[in-house]
């Protein structure tokens, strides 16, 4: 599939404008983007590696690599946050979700590099990836998060209506919808 008709079937790709000034380009991921992926792992702290993961990990195996850069950007999607520097383009954060059993429900999950915590960068990549869903037919998303994570728990907090929310073995399940 072309880049042109990935970002037809995602979010199209546009730049946004973090607190600090930084222009950052937000599109859909693709099947190219296995490198750069590999290289934002490699910049997470362990901490940032646990909050995602639920696991210490030293790397991101390659059928991961391979399932989170192959989304079929209508049940799968993926939306990477990307900027230019010295190197060339670099991706600082990703936010995905995956359909669950309930097609008007999925999972999302998201990661936004260590040197851009504090930006904005999570929000604005929960909100895509939540109107991108929206946009599909998802009515409701699913986060799993360590109940010790209180930055992304009080984001979802001021950011979505929390349908539901429980907690079990240190892990807290939201059950959220969009903020009209």
């Amino acid at each position: 599939m072309s880049m042109e008709a990935r970002q037809d079937l995602a979010e199209p790709g546009r730049t946004i404008v973090l607190r600090d000034g930084t222009a950052v380009r937000l599109r859909a991921i693709g099947p190219d983007d296995g490198v750069g992926l590999i290289a934002l792992f490699e910049r997470l702290s362990e901490q940032t590696i646990y909050q995602r993961f639920f696991a210490a990990r030293r790397t991101l195996p390659p059928a991961w690599v391979h399932a989170f850069t192959h989304v079929d950007y209508r049940r799968r999607l993926a939306i990477v946050a990307e900027l230019d520097d010295a190197t060339g383009r670099r991706l600082i954060g990703v936010a995905r979700y995956d359909v669950t059993d309930t097609a008007e429900a999925a999972e999302v999950a998201l990661v936004v590099e260590d040197a851009w915590q504090g930006f904005g960068l999570g929000t604005i990549l929960l909100h895509g990836i939540m109107r991108a869903g929206e946009a599909r037919g998802i009515r409701r998303f699913r986060l799993d998060v360590l109940s010790e994570n209180r930055r992304m728990l009080r984001l979802l907090a001021r950011e979505t209506e929390i349908v539901s929310r429980t907690t079990s073995h240190g892990v807290t399940e939201a059950l959220v919808q969009g903020r009209r």
